[in-house]
């Protein structure tokens, strides 16, 4: 039961964003899908549960015309408040990502 409920949950609230877009680095925009964050901090090494909380939390504060550095700002430190390992996690794979580049 306890599943469903999450579910439907998290299908109520992609009501509310599904309009909203951002803007990435290149200037383009695309729907903001938090699904993408969700994922990340999960690959950063937190656990399912604060990257449900944190996530949430990034919905709810979302607005279109938000740049896709302003999430990743919020993320980064609602992470370092919170999980310190995945916050490192997250510091190097942008330090990859960005070299990369």
């Amino acid at each position: 039961m306890d599943v469903v409920m999450r579910m439907a949950a998290q299908q109520m609230e992609s009501l509310s964003w599904q309009e909203t877009m951002v803007r990435k680095s290149n200037n383009q925009e695309e729907q903001f899908n938090p699904d993408k964050i969700r994922r990340s901090i999960q690959n950063a090494g937190a656990s399912q549960q604060l990257a449900d909380e944190i996530t949430r939390q990034i919905q709810g504060s979302t607005h279109s015309g938000m740049t896709t550095s302003e999430i990743d700002s919020s993320v980064q430190e609602t992470l370092r408040q919170k999980d310190m390992n995945a916050y490192n996690n997250w510091m190097q794979w942008k330090e990859q990502h960005q070299s990369s580049r």
